[in-house]
């Protein structure tokens, strides 16, 4: 991690637009920001890298947000890796499941919207020492 930032957040979602809003968002507040397009690019990226903390969507191609945790928990390094689940749906199911999966965060959004970005900004806090 850069000792300038807060921490270094890797950022999967398949929204483009919502993906890049956020991450632009993040790091004018101090975070170092990596992004990617699906769970299996993810999951590539943090084979040769580090990350503070996730952020996942949930429906992505090739590999969902879920999947992507389950697969992040079977290895060592990922097992304590806290981990924010942003839906655009909100279904209590998938609620249940992040919770059941150790979420730090849940977080349902529409568009992306300013309140949604002070939100997540309010929400997400690095890691403890």
């Amino acid at each position: 991690m850069n000792t300038n930032t807060k921490g270094h957040i890797l950022f999967v979602d398949d929204d483009v637009v919502t993906r890049n809003t956020l991450a632009v968002s993040l790091r004018d507040k101090g975070y170092e920001v990596t992004e990617c397009g699906d769970g299996l690019e993810a999951f590539n990226w943090l084979r040769q890298n580090r990350a503070d903390f996730l952020i996942t969507g949930i429906k992505m191609p090739n590999l969902g947000g879920f999947e992507l945790i389950e697969r992040l928990k079977q290895d060592p390094r990922w097992q304590a890796l806290p981990f924010f689940i942003f839906s655009h749906r909100g279904d209590p199911t998938d609620r249940e499941r992040a919770k059941t999966m150790g979420a730090a965060d849940f977080f349902v959004y529409g568009f992306v919207t300013p309140n949604d970005i002070a939100e997540v900004l309010a929400r997400v806090k690095p890691p403890a020492p």
